[in-house]
């Protein structure tokens, strides 16, 4: 599929999302979050990590940082992708989400919101293309769920 203006627009915003969540930025004060929220947030950022690299592995050389299939792409849908649509976003989702829990820091909290509404936006378009270009991506869509397990959807026997 041709890359087009949105496609590498989505991949700007999302390099500078990134390092937007990684500039300190101390203009609001630390949050008050309980000892107890640490250990959570520790594990949020583990299986988001794991999450992150056993998808990539995954993908192998089908990987690409735009919202189209390669050419020569085949659907995924085994392993951490017969979990979740989106493994590398909502394992970003999650870690981003710990870590700023973990650190206590408004901001990382506020662009962890940020970078899930984005994925959102994105998967919406990516999942759009994905249609178009697999002919089961509907049916993988109503039993896997974007970025949560569907955990109320009984798998094809």
């Amino acid at each position: 599929m041709p890359l087009k203006a949105l496609d590498y627009f989505l991949v700007s915003l999302q390099g500078l999302l990134f390092i937007l969540f990684f500039i300190p930025v101390d203009w609001f004060s630390e949050v008050q979050i309980p000892d107890l929220m640490l250990w959570p947030a520790q594990l949020a950022m583990i299986i988001g990590i794991i999450e992150v690299v056993w998808a990539l592995k995954q993908m192998g050389r089908y990987l690409s940082p735009f919202p189209k299939p390669k050419a020569d792409a085949e659907l995924i849908t085994w392993g951490v992708f017969g979990l979740v649509r989106h493994p590398i976003y909502s394992g970003i989702i999650l870690f981003a989400a710990g870590y700023g829990i973990y650190f206590r820091d408004p901001f990382q909290i506020l662009m962890a919101g940020v970078l899930a509404l984005f994925f959102y936006l994105k998967s919406r378009y990516e999942e759009k293309n994905l249609r178009a270009y697999f002919p089961n991506y509907a049916s993988y869509q109503k039993m896997t769920g974007r970025f949560i397990p569907n955990l109320f959807t009984a798998k094809p026997k």
